[in-house]
């Protein structure tokens, strides 16, 4: 069984590199089926789904060993359910918000600082937006990750699933039946996971042995090719996740079947 943990390792270790730190232990109420985490660079904070509890965890970025979360977005005012293992959530700090992505097709926004059983400000969902989360089952489904450019006032949503589809982009403070103001026309490959970098309207992504950089349209559709770069992960190694790191122009990748993270310099990103 895996022991629920999130560590922390510094930038540049290597191989067998022990962590600096973890959080762990029966009062972090970290769970078993954890599948994204998100982190917040401003407020130095960690976002973490507890899908069996059907909560959203804060921690501190500081946190260590059996520490409490400062806070639990949890109960059924929250709208927080059926997430299965695969409820992805993200972190806006500069608008101070939290998103969830739910197979209920709905993303749900809360305020960064709730607490307790809370009803999310807003709920975006229902034929227009075109959403695809997954399927309401056991599993969870497939739901996407979500991301938020606080630049250009974008929520950015791929729809499809793995085996490629296409990207909604909504205002960021859409709500309701709200349809999606542009679109990336697919087939876009997300592998597990995206990120954003908002300065140059750019989403990257890994898949089939590529980082593929992509053009984030503002309004319309975009059918513009992604720029190809070749990052293989190893044999049978698909992506878990994937961060950028703007400051050294560095995309880091987490793999699966190898369980290791992977950096590679890639400064067409941010250039």
């Amino acid at each position: 069984m895996n022991h629920p943990q999130i560590a922390v390792f510094a930038r540049l270790a290597k191989e067998d590199t022990p962590y600096l730190r973890s959080i762990e232990g029966q009062r972090s109420l970290l769970g078993r089926t954890m599948h994204d985490i998100a982190f917040d660079n401003i407020h130095d904070e960690i976002a973490v789904t507890s899908p069996l509890a059907q909560a959203i965890l804060s921690f501190r970025g500081a946190a260590n060993g059996e520490e409490a979360p400062l806070r639990v977005i949890q109960g059924d005012k929250t709208q927080i359910k059926g997430v299965g293992a695969t409820g992805k959530v993200s972190i806006d700090p500069v608008n101070n918000e939290i998103l969830l992505a739910t197979p209920d097709q709905t993303i749900l926004t809360f305020d960064r600082l709730a607490n307790g059983n809370v009803p999310p400000k807003r709920v975006l969902g229902g034929l227009a937006t075109q959403l695809y989360l997954g399927e309401q089952n056991t599993g969870g489904g497939n739901v996407p990750c979500l991301r938020v450019d606080p630049i250009h006032n974008l929520l950015i949503v791929p729809v499809g699933g793995y085996g490629g589809g296409r990207v909604l982009i909504f205002d960021r403070t859409a709500s309701g039946n709200t349809p999606p103001k542009a679109f990336i026309k697919g087939p876009v490959r997300m592998g597990n996971q995206f990120e954003i970098y908002p300065p140059t309207l750019r989403l990257v992504t890994h898949t089939r042995g590529n980082i593929e950089i992509w053009r984030i349209p503002e309004r319309g559709e975009s059918a513009e090719p992604p720029l190809k770069i070749p990052a293989p992960l190893g044999r049978q190694s698909n992506d878990i996740g994937i961060v950028l790191d703007p400051i050294h122009k560095e995309v880091i990748i987490a793999t699966a079947a190898g369980n290791n993270i992977m950096t590679f310099s890639v400064p067409e990103v941010f250039e």
